[in-house]
């Protein structure tokens, strides 16, 4: 399998990141709250944020191997990084490409 372009790799590598660091978040915060009787995580809560972390993960993935869906899961997932402009911008920028776009035509994909 090729490795993507940078721009490719960085905005997938960030996804992946941010996936890893909601589902680790998860496990934590369950580890350390499990016995306290005080605080109650529901089933949906668990639901909410184990999906928001694969969501992450399958954008990243998504991205990496030039899937048409991945351009959309890609800017709906950079939405929370725009809470840092200059982290959030720069993903935005990155996205807005030409051979960001490029990527993510037929044939284009790494292993291809």
């Amino acid at each position: 399998m090729r490795r993507p372009p940078p721009s490719i790799a960085f905005v997938a590598r960030t996804h992946w990141t941010v996936g890893i660091v909601i589902l680790g978040s998860v496990a934590v915060l369950h580890w350390i709250t499990n016995g306290l009787p005080a605080v109650e995580f529901r089933l949906r809560t668990y639901q909410v944020t184990l999906g928001l972390g694969f969501l992450y993960l399958v954008a990243g993935t998504l991205v990496w191997y030039g899937a048409p869906l991945g351009r959309v899961f890609s800017r709906v997932c950079s939405l929370l990084y725009l809470a840092r402009p200059a982290f959030g911008l720069s993903i935005w920028e990155t996205m807005n490409r030409p051979d960001f776009a490029a990527h993510f035509r037929r044939g284009n994909a790494p292993g291809e």
